[in-house]
């Protein structure tokens, strides 16, 4: 099965990107902050498989989205991990050549994200019936 982490602390969008993802048959871990994302990655460690992709916000209370893109990116089990940065923060052409450096793709979440969403859940499940 596919699955996904998503990590914000706005419980809403986190709800939204879950019951977004599980419609499409995708199980979605979910994470408040940065330091429970690092653990459930840690954990996923010892599951087969671990997870296909991350979608993840920037500004969080204890560890934000930035010191997790250079986690991942440190270690070498989670270097392939696709992640898809979504965020409501105002983000600057810094910002955004930041997050391709760590190979991530950032959407705002003013933007369609829904959109962004389905094309995330469609090449997940490519080729997978």
């Amino acid at each position: 099965m596919t699955k996904v982490l998503a990590v914000d602390d706005e419980p809403a969008a986190l709800a939204i990107v879950a019951e977004t993802l599980t419609q499409y048959g995708i199980e979605v871990d979910r994470a408040q902050n940065g330091k429970e994302a690092l653990e459930l990655l840690a954990a996923q460690e010892e599951e087969q498989g671990g997870y296909q992709a991350i979608i993840l916000d920037i500004v969080m209370p204890v560890m934000d989205g930035w010191e997790v893109l250079a986690a991942l990116k440190s270690r070498p089990q989670w270097q392939d991990i696709p992640v898809v940065v979504l965020t409501a923060r105002a983000t600057t052409a810094e910002d955004v050549a930041r997050i391709t450096q760590y190979d991530g793709v950032f959407v705002g979440k003013k933007t369609s994200f829904l959109e962004i969403l389905g094309d995330l859940v469609q090449r997940l499940t490519l080729g997978k019936e």
